[in-house]
């Protein structure tokens, strides 16, 4: 049936731009904001371009120590500290906002639009960090007048406990952040891949306590199909029924260990990580700072730094598995 002739219609008023536009007044960001790495360890204190921390090790236990009383004489073996080194680097991103934006009246915008700005400006920058920490080849690189200063990456202090694919693969030859692994030709993950890095970082530190395996969502799917040992922790409340977290667990001979998927995650690559034993040196006292800059041609300018370093206080107590097919 065809509307009565002559009437006001929504769609005659419609077609004649006459009324307003349906926008609401909220904002959906569809983008998740998650770093699972920067944000579960410690942050420290950076003050020098050449950022330092010191590490130390225990003497293997021998099973014949064993002393007369009161000898003559007694000697005593000298192991001295280890001094590591990273580079501090800068990351940055910069926001401008006119003054005629912000005199206008802007949908889900409720406050000023540098303000909202800042925000999300901010949320991507500390992404910007967590994706290059966990960046493959990212060795240290001291800052000059024409080269910016680097922090070396998660897998160029990996040394201890690593696995690389076949073909040009190899594995880090240093824990000094100057070097870093070639991951080589993709291989599908087995079993004995994971134990074998699992099984290094026992036996290199004995600390599953805060152990977890990170990796893309694709790899970590994979982990699912393809290892043995797989579990589904699934919290929920007796009373309702209601399931409010899932937790995929791989249950070690060492004892269970939480996977992550971690969306910054290099492709095809899987860290077995201790949170304990790294840490983000910030300088500052601050992850994040903000500088105004001179407003120029009716617009407020402002500037986000971060200024950090990585710093690996254990690296044995962690491991790299590279090259796997997702």
């Amino acid at each position: 049936m065809a509307t009565i002739s002559n009437a006001v219609s929504a769609k005659a008023l419609g077609d004649a731009s006459n009324i307003r536009e349906d926008l609401g007044n909220v904002i959906f960001n569809v983008s998740p904001f998650q770093t699972p790495f920067t944000s579960g360890i410690a942050t420290s204190s950076v003050t020098n371009d050449n950022h330092e921390w010191l590490t130390d090790s225990f003497a293997a236990a021998i099973n014949n120590n064993e002393n007369v009383e009161a000898p003559a004489s007694i000697t005593a073996t000298v192991d001295t500290r280890t001094r590591k080194t990273n580079n501090v680097q800068i990351a940055q991103k910069s926001v401008i906002v006119t003054q005629k934006a912000e005199f206008f009246d802007r949908a889900g915008v409720p406050g000023k639009e540098m303000a909202y700005q800042l925000v999300k400006v901010g949320k991507e920058l500390q992404m910007d960090v967590e994706s290059q920490v966990l960046s493959l080849h990212t060795e240290k690189r001291a800052g000059t007048s024409s080269d910016a200063g680097r922090s070396a990456s998660f897998p160029s202090w990996i040394l201890a406990n690593q696995s690389v694919g076949g073909g040009a693969g190899a594995a880090n030859s240093a824990s000094t952040g100057s070097t870093g692994p070639t991951a080589g030709t993709n291989r599908t993950l087995t079993t004995a891949i994971l134990d074998g890095v699992l099984d290094g970082i026992w036996e290199n530190s004995g600390d599953f306590a805060n152990l977890k395996i990170m990796a893309s969502a694709a790899v970590v799917a994979k982990i699912r199909s393809e290892v043995d040992g797989m579990a589904d922790n699934v919290n929920s409340d007796p009373a309702t029924g209601e399931i409010y977290g899932r937790v995929a667990v791989y249950v070690s001979q060492f004892g269970p260990v939480a996977v992550v998927p971690n969306k910054h995650m290099p492709a095809n690559t899987i860290y077995c990580v201790n949170m304990d034993t790294w840490g983000l040196g910030v300088a500052g006292g601050q992850k994040i700072h903000t500088t105004d800059i001179a407003t120029q041609t009716s617009a407020e300018q402002k500037l986000l730094q971060c200024y950090y370093s990585l710093e690996a206080r254990s690296e044995e107590a962690n491991g790299g598995i590279y090259a796997i097919t997702a």
